[in-house]
């Protein structure tokens, strides 16, 4: 099982709703960007390769 598989589903689009404008055009998704943040402090990755990582 891959850490990404055991955090899939842990956080909604909708945990975030008041964090968030609706001005403006829409983002990432905020529950997405959760969990590459988790996945980057758990495997110890730099933001560059996190983000190669979700590519």
């Amino acid at each position: 099982m891959w850490i990404r598989d055991r955090l899939d589903g842990l956080w909604n689009d909708e945990d975030f709703t008041a964090w968030c404008t609706r001005d403006g055009r829409p983002g990432l998704s905020p529950a997405q960007l959760a969990t590459v943040c988790a996945l980057q402090y758990v495997v110890n990755l730099s933001d560059r390769q996190a983000a190669e990582a979700v590519r």
